[in-house]
């Protein structure tokens, strides 16, 4: 079988070791979007324990489309009875140099022939139904994504559902707030070995160090939500059942790790450690109400930073200037700190007497964004 597996645009590579590291084979991958094979446990697997992923789609049928009547027939192939039950049908499309160029129609004539295949059988409905299928708006959607490129169309089934960045313990958030699987790139980034403390001086609404305190402690991040595929009656239910007894085995609760986060404003530390303990892992992070400045002349940092403060339309530009001044004051005074920033300022410009940096660009939303990162000299 054949998965796709589409993730924020820069974090290809690490969401190709991610799928190699599983045990997958990894066959292609291109912008926001790494395809592999295997057979159906990997859905259960790579949607529970994908830190960086986005959605993960099933491949169920792939053939040259130069009309919209193949188009029709192409769908009409699979048997979405084991796949969609009364739930609402959202059908989305993406085309590339082929002859079909319009989506609306392409959604539509999609839409159009899963409700046939699934009315086949059914017999005589009554007169001004025929056509048309109960769709129960309380039900978990299903996705369905028609891609077309060079006229090759391929139909994928969405078995995630909501993005695996809302991993379902963020209940609150603050101004700007990175998401999961972005703060869980950042920490693979950042070279962080959980034998060293881990800080976030600008933490907010602590998506950061939460995703610190599960990857430190090999907690599944699928673990707090639920997935599309839950739903599917082809599923085999018993290999999401293993799959998460077998993540569960894995955690490593007991393992001592140093985690710091702190901000300038009480309230987001209140949104914090709310959240933190929705996910859990509460007890395994030091929150406080601090001030960057203070930690320029403070007791000596020895650890990895992985941080995201202000930018953009949140600070004026004297404030922005003077943030990131005192950015570059900490790294300077604390030469054993490392990691690094995400921001999209310009005008930072990192100390590179106090180590060696390197900069990765990608976006956060749809801000271009770069990650600064600092390695200690050797």
């Amino acid at each position: 079988m054949n998965f796709y597996m589409t993730c924020a645009a820069g974090l290809e590579s690490i969401l190709k070791k991610e799928i190699e590291l599983a045990g997958y084979v990894v066959i292609g991958s291109q912008p926001t979007l790494v395809r592999f094979k295997w057979d159906l446990s990997a859905i259960a697997k790579m949607n529970l324990r994908s830190r960086v992923g986005n959605k993960l789609y099933l491949e169920l049928a792939q053939h040259i489309t130069s009309d919209f009547n193949a188009l029709f027939d192409l769908v009409k192939t699979i048997d979405w009875k084991d796949y969609i039950q009364n739930n609402p049908i959202i059908v989305t499309a993406m085309t590339k140099k082929s002859l079909l160029t319009s989506t609306p129609t392409i959604q539509s004539i999609t839409k159009k022939s899963i409700v046939k295949k699934l009315l086949q059988g059914q017999g005589t409905r009554d007169e001004g139904q025929e056509g048309r299928i109960f769709e129960d708006q309380k039900l978990t959607p299903i996705e369905v994504l028609i891609s077309l490129d060079n006229d090759m169309c391929t139909v994928l089934l969405n078995t995630t559902g909501e993005s695996l960045h809302k991993r379902g313990y963020k209940k609150a958030t603050g101004e700007a707030p990175i998401n999961e699987a972005l703060a869980a790139w950042l920490l693979l980034l950042s070279g962080w070995k959980f034998s060293e403390p881990l800080y976030d001086f600008f933490c907010g609404s602590g998506t950061i160090v939460i995703e610190a305190a599960l990857l430190a402690k090999n907690v599944a991040p699928g673990m707090f939500r639920s997935f599309a595929f839950q739903k599917f009656r082809r599923y085999d239910q018993s290999l999401f059942a293993a799959e998460l007894t077998a993540a569960k085995n894995k955690m490593m609760l007991d393992k001592q790790h140093t985690i710091i986060a702190s901000d300038i404003n009480p309230q987001m530390i209140k949104i914090a450690q709310e959240n933190a303990k929705i996910a859990g892992v509460e007890k395994y992070i030091t929150f406080a109400t601090k001030d960057l400045v203070s930690y320029v002349d403070g007791p000596e940092l020895i650890g990895t930073l992985v941080s995201n403060p202000p930018y953009g339309l949140r600070m004026n530009a004297y404030d922005l200037e003077k943030i990131y001044h005192t950015i570059t004051q900490l790294f300077t005074q604390h030469p054993k700190l490392h990691g690094g920033i995400i921001t999209s300022y310009e005008k930072f410009v990192p100390d590179e007497v106090s180590g060696t940096w390197k900069t990765s660009m990608f976006y956060n939303g749809w801000e271009r964004c770069r990650f600064y990162k600092k390695s200690l000299m050797k």
